[in-house]
């Protein structure tokens, strides 16, 4: 194999987790192994010391009260015991108060007398050997204290149980990678499903999806995420595919007009009023070019989160009254009328030519798709002109602190279909919808929504087909921290670009 293959086998996820997996295994059964040897370990010192205490307190027991004891018939009895446990080399020596040894059991081994310090303690170790000290009382003519011991057996019995720790840990060394392996593979299948189906996936072509198990765990919970991922990469690009499509479109159409134009002109020979006829035409389709560029790129600035207003207060009755009184005559010669019944003064921080640039939509929208009525409906309640009417109200809600912007008409309204796509870009309801086939670029709320939400802010329609249509927009009212600020004159408000 390849040394570059290997190197990638040991960086890859699989074989980390398998060594991951291996460490823990190994340590945990280490700790396992070791916590278990100390608990035989100190279960077998302790019972071994125990036997011996019973063993010395058997002894000790004989003697006392028992002036007719045979020293003779109880010493070979001793004997007999030694003897009978010589496996663990069991043995009692008898003691004089001088600390000299006045009989021993067969097989004795030759140990020290217990010091001072040892015979304070009920068991203690010589050498191999485990023993338990105890005092005659009454002395005895032949003794004054015993020690009963054996051959610390314990530590050859943990002998063994190391060597089985040893094997048993060399085991668990050995197979903990191979179940690792097995285990992580399960693990990482998916995974690497996931991997081969996504380096599949390229942006002509996203409508492949992860599968999903139904387990619940996190693997299929990643599927969910990247597959919402994917979903919304396809939303992106149908859009971006649309947008250029319509962007061609409309850039072809006043480029068409204006090359026809020109190619007219080039044709004979004309008079200077014929062209400047045509000029006139071709400077008509260059500004519609113009407004559709600027449009694409606000709405570029927009797809870039570089659509951040510069924040100052910008007095929004001022900028509603401007752009209304700029409206009106537009709309008496189509025989509509433009009424503000209510604006409050109202205060909010953004930018002035952009919040223009949205009650300008939004009345250059109304006035397009309000019909002049001569119907017995008037234009509301209290008036009789039987005339097409657009609504502009303003008003300040303190409880939520936001201001709310209303742009009401009275037209055929909007259909419930097309109220979920009039803020798409290019989308353009139904030509019969619109006097005489106006539509414009499609981009107009499009544009407004990108604004009202660089402000903090929110629009919404509601319409219902032949009641007219209502826009409304909420923007969040001029905070207290802005108050030293420069408050924005009406003067300000009529610097129209």
């Amino acid at each position: 194999m390849p040394l570059n293959t290997i190197r990638s086998h040991a960086r890859s996820l699989r074989a980390r987790l398998m060594l991951w997996n291996a460490g823990a295994v190994a340590a945990m059964g280490l700790l396992i192994l070791l916590a278990v040897r100390g608990g035989v370990q100190s279960r077998l010192s302790s019972e071994m010391d125990e036997v011996l205490r019973e063993d010395l307190k058997e002894i000790t027991l004989h003697f006392e009260g028992n002036q007719a004891y045979n020293w003779t018939t109880f010493t070979e009895d001793l004997d007999r015991k030694a003897e009978g446990h010589e496996l663990h080399r069991w043995f009692v020596r008898f003691y004089d108060d001088q600390n000299q040894p006045k009989w021993s059991s067969r097989k004795m081994p030759d140990l020290r007398p217990p010091t001072t310090e040892e015979k304070q303690r009920e068991s203690f170790t010589i050498d191999d050997y485990r023993l338990s000290y105890g005092r005659l009382n009454p002395p005895i003519k032949e003794a004054a204290f015993v020690v009963v011991g054996c051959q610390d057996y314990v530590s050859r019995d943990m002998a063994t149980i190391d060597r089985l720790v040893i094997f048993t840990g060399l085991v668990v060394l050995l197979v903990s990678p191979l179940v690792g392996h097995l285990l992580t593979g399960r693990v990482i299948r998916p995974l690497a499903q996931m991997i081969q189906t996504t380096s599949r996936l390229h942006p002509g072509e996203v409508t492949e999806r992860l599968p999903i198990h139904d387990t619940g765990d996190e693997l299929d919970s990643l599927a969910h995420t990247i597959n919402g991922l994917l979903d919304r990469i396809a939303t992106y690009l149908k859009q971006e595919h649309d947008f250029l499509a319509n962007a061609a479109h409309d850039l072809r159409t006043p480029l068409a007009a204006i090359r026809s134009s020109v190619e007219v002109a080039l044709g004979v020979e004309r008079t200077d009023e014929e062209y400047r006829e045509i000029l006139g035409l071709v400077i008509e389709q260059c500004s519609s070019l113009q407004t559709l560029v600027n449009q694409l790129l606000l709405l570029a600035e927009t797809d870039a989160d570089r659509l951040q207003p510069d924040i100052e207060p910008v007095q929004l009755d001022q900028v509603v009254s401007r752009v209304v009184a700029m409206f009106d005559g537009v709309a008496d010669d189509h025989g509509i009328e433009l009424r503000t019944e209510e604006l409050d003064s109202v205060s909010v921080p953004g930018n002035r030519h952009h919040l223009r640039q949205v009650v300008s939509n939004l009345l250059d929208n109304a006035i397009k798709f309000t019909a002049a009525r001569r119907s017995a409906e008037p234009c509301d309640r209290g008036d009789s002109t039987h005339r097409g009417c657009i609504q502009v109200t303003l008003v300040r809600d303190e409880s939520a602190r936001m201001a709310r912007l209303r742009v009401q008409d009275n037209g055929i309204g909007i259909a419930p279909p097309d109220q979920l796509q009039i803020f798409d870009r290019f989308f353009r309801v139904d030509k019969a919808r619109a006097r005489d086939g106006a539509g414009g670029t499609g981009l107009g709320l499009s544009i407004c929504k990108a604004i009202v939400e660089s402000h903090g802010g929110e629009i919404s329609v509601e319409s219902k087909p032949g009641e007219g249509a209502t826009f409304i927009i909420s923007l969040p009212l001029y905070s207290s921290q802005f108050n030293g600020a420069r408050a924005e004159t009406d003067e300000q408000i009529l610097d129209l670009p």
